[in-house]
């Protein structure tokens, strides 16, 4: 999982922001915590303050890494931060992945060019270039003796470099190596807030332009229905032909039908966007999701109803939120809720109260911002 993360430069963070993931002593809800790492997090903070930019900057190595990936458009021109000098935008990760402690830290001055880049594992650096000084690579990976350390004028990361032409001896380092591109391939940015049918995101291409599609071809109609009607949206859902021949999800009405996609309100629609995301939760395509403004259509209850359903995801889960109706112990716990004003912090460092199970974060939280 991703423990810290830090960036400067991108977007509207012109100085370093420190994002902490340690858990604290607490507890209760462990389902929100694994080893000592939030895997469960929420983020409130103002309009403009900068959560969604913190969520494309947390899935920024899925540009670089995976092939042909989804991205908001408003990247390519809108990438580093306006301050005048900047040339660099700079990320730092640091993940715990199968025991091994892996720091990932580059600078890049576009979506796809990379300036520098460094990996390490348990404290030994394995890959790094600095395109500054020199094109030359150092690459102290089993296996890898026989690359080409010079990679000229090329901005190929040296991880996706490495990856696709060594065959690496079968070490511990090597299990690590993979391990961690397996994660950052799984790592993606969703928001419902679109007239797109899957939502705008950041991630691997899933190749799935037709909400229905994927849900029809996970056998899941019933299920989407009943989670609808949970919701509190009464209806049935039937599989007929659309006017282009595919296969589509209806609302049926006995006498008439109505194309999901087309008579769904806007919550609704979020509804959907919500629950074809939730399936590749389900199918594990998915290992860190940062989900922005994922209540914006909902009211109350629903919207606790589907923090209580990511908390029970196996993937690493952040959602950002005005909602503070959702900040309870009930759903999550002290450590998990953060503010993104200039800096980061959790809640607990915010007060100074020990907060404990019985306490009502929502007015704490109310109560420093009066």
């Amino acid at each position: 999982m991703l423990h810290k993360f830090s960036v400067k430069n991108f977007r509207n963070f012109s100085d370093w922001l420190t994002f902490d993931l340690s858990s604290q002593q607490y507890e209760f809800n462990g389902k929100a915590v694994r080893d000592g790492i939030i895997e469960h997090g929420m983020i409130y903070g103002p309009n403009g303050g900068g959560k969604s930019n913190l969520g494309l900057a947390m899935v920024d190595p899925v540009l670089h890494l995976v092939d042909s990936p989804s991205y908001l458009s408003t990247l390519d021109g809108n990438y580093l931060n306006g301050k005048s000098g900047v040339e660099l935008a700079e990320f730092v990760f640091e993940f715990r992945i199968d025991g091994a402690a892996i720091e990932y830290r580059y600078g890049k001055k576009s979506v796809d060019q990379l300036v520098y880049e460094t990996l390490v594992i348990n404290d030994a650096t394995v890959l790094n270039i600095d395109r500054r000084i020199s094109t030359k690579a150092e690459i102290q990976l089993p296996g890898a003796e026989s690359l080409k350390s010079d990679v000229g004028d090329s901005n190929i990361s040296l991880l996706k470099y490495v990856h696709n032409n060594a065959l690496l001896d079968d070490t511990p380092t090597k299990k690590q190596f993979e391990a961690l591109l397996d994660f950052i391939e799984g790592m993606v940015f969703f928001r419902s807030l679109s007239s797109t049918r899957t939502g705008e995101y950041v991630g691997k291409n899933i190749g799935v332009k037709r909400l229905s599609q994927s849900i029809i071809d996970a056998d899941a109609v019933n299920d989407f229905q009943a989670f609808l009607n949970n919701a509190g949206i009464e209806c049935e859902l039937i599989v007929d032909t659309t006017t282009n021949g595919e296969k589509g999800i209806y609302f049926n009405f006995g006498k008439t039908k109505l194309e999901f996609g087309v008579a769904a309100s806007t919550g609704t629609l979020s509804l959907g966007i919500f629950y074809f995301w939730w399936l590749r939760f389900q199918s594990n395509d998915i290992t860190f999701a940062y989900i922005d403004e994922f209540d914006a259509f909902y009211h109350h209850a629903l919207a606790s109803s589907i923090v209580e359903k990511v908390a029970h995801s196996d993937c690493q889960t952040i959602m950002t939120t005005h909602n503070t109706g959702v900040m309870s112990n009930d759903l999550l716990r002290p450590d998990c809720y953060f503010v993104l004003d200039k800096t980061i912090q959790a809640i607990t460092e915010l007060t100074g109260k020990e907060l404990r199970r019985a306490h009502n974060l929502e007015k704490i939280y109310k109560g420093m911002s009066s």
